[in-house]
């Protein structure tokens, strides 16, 4: 029933019979029936390049990730949860010490398979919500994805969380509730992102002190956990595997640039949330991918394709959207470019060596760095400096309606247009959750904001 969709999703015809009873399995036990897969292949039609192999080989990735998630007590593997953002190396690490541990952020694979993939992540956000997330609150749909996919049964009870509470503050509650209900151990790492405004970019030997040791602490504890060797040349490792796939990804982000946009950032970001948080097919086969991405970019850049005209005004976004891809292809279908998204770049100021010598303090140092984990000042100057960099013609700031972290307020918005003279726009909508806005609801202000910036274009 679902031979087609597995060859939308780049699995080779000797794949697609070994995997079968897996698959067949997970589907099952995920509800996913033949009504469900016809959505997913019309989806994948109508969203995706699937002309482009490595479009397909990256959807694969994702639904290969799925299946093993949703098998994972079944066959026999330990399982750690993480949230999002991951304490990326340290979970890249159990994975690099243990074929048979599992660490990912399930609630990524969650959406994007559910989500983007067959439409039907809805009734995963409602279980969360008739299990603890009340509607209405804010509740931040990544935490209600675990959550519910748990409750309904989707994947299994986690033998341990590995929290993240550096950048959010939600989640470290959530899996305390797993903690509560289903007696899951929970480790956290925490951290402080309250610095004065200006103090970004400095990154203070105190901050960097504090970081680390949280993270070498929740690294005893997981080794202890789950009896793990992950010692720091396992860090290095996965720091070194970590870094190959962003700075594999560059070449391509670099090739956005090119006028007309070469491909659409709905495609663009299946690769980002699966390098923010890999998984083992990505540490196998992630390079190559990369590698297969970058030239057909090349190829598209060199016979001057694209998703838009060819000098069409050209916004910055901050985030790819991890359940959605109706919006920015909104904005793309709409004429504006989106060549840049500001989480997804790497920027001259990152590229230096470190002054520290022990992986979790070179960690600590890298995503402080960023700006993001920093404070809110620090992704206020990240937004100017890749605005700056990329010289774009406006800003679309997608402004979550149940996000707690700094990323998405209107005090950023307000900060931007006051410094910058560039037009921005704030849309208010959801990075993981669709219930709470309408795609063509918000196309009326998009429209304005495409008028306004052709209008501005030609004048210049």
């Amino acid at each position: 029933m679902y031979t087609k969709l597995l060859e939308q999703c780049g699995f080779e015809p000797d794949e697609i019979e070994t995997q079968r009873p897996r698959i067949d399995r997970a589907f099952e036990i995920a509800g996913i029936d033949k009504g469900d897969v016809a959505q997913a292949e019309q989806r994948l039609t109508e969203y995706f390049d699937l002309e482009m192999v490595a479009v397909r080989k990256i959807l694969g990735f994702y639904l290969k990730n799925f299946v093993d998630l949703v098998l994972l007590r079944e066959e026999g593997k330990k399982i750690v949860y993480t949230v999002f953002p991951p304490v990326a190396r340290l979970g890249l690490a159990s994975v690099l010490v243990s074929d048979n541990v599992y660490c990912h952020a399930p609630e990524i694979i969650i959406d994007v398979v559910m989500g983007q993939m067959f439409g039907k992540l809805n009734p995963i956000l409602e279980a969360a919500e008739e299990s603890g997330l009340a509607p209405g609150t804010a509740q931040c749909s990544l935490n209600q994805a675990r959550l519910g996919a748990i409750a309904k049964g989707i994947i299994p009870v986690p033998d341990i969380t590995l929290t993240s509470g550096f950048f959010c503050d939600q989640s470290p509650k959530v899996d305390e509730l797993l903690h509560e209900v289903y007696g899951v151990p929970n480790i956290f790492v925490d951290a402080c992102i309250d610095s004065a405004w200006e103090e970004f970019p400095e990154i203070t030997r105190r901050r960097v002190e504090y970081y680390a040791k949280e993270q070498k602490r929740a690294r005893h504890e997981l080794n202890e956990a789950l009896g793990l060797n992950i010692t720091e040349e396992a860090l290095f490792e996965a720091a070194k595997k970590y870094g190959m796939l962003w700075y594999g990804m560059q070449q391509t982000w670099q090739m956005m640039k090119a006028d007309p946009q070469p491909i659409s950032s709905v495609d663009l970001g299946l690769f980002y949330w699966m390098i923010a948080i890999p998984d083992r097919n990505m540490l196998q086969d992630g390079m190559k991918v990369i590698g297969t991405l970058a030239r057909e970019v090349k190829r598209k850049v060199d016979e001057g394709q694209g998703v838009v005209e060819k000098g069409a005004p050209r916004v910055a976004w901050p985030l790819y959207h991890a359940t959605d891809p109706s919006l920015m292809h909104m904005v793309e279908g709409l004429g504006l470019s989106i060549p840049v998204v500001c989480f997804a770049c790497i920027t001259p100021r990152e590229m230096v060596k470190s002054k520290y010598e022990t992986p979790e303090e070179r960690c600590a140092e890298s995503e402080l760095r960023w700006g993001v984990y920093h404070s809110s000042g620090g992704l206020l100057y990240r937004y100017r400096e890749v605005i700056d960099l990329w010289g774009v013609d406006g800003f679309i700031q997608a402004i979550s309606f149940s996000c707690r972290a700094s990323f998405s307020t209107l005090m950023h918005k307000r900060a931007l247009e006051r410094d910058l003279s560039i037009p921005i726009l704030g849309l208010e909508c959801d990075y993981y959750d669709t219930r709470d806005y309408s795609t063509q609801a918000l196309r009326t202000r998009v429209e304005t904001f495409a008028e306004l910036l052709r209008a501005r274009k030609g004048a210049s």
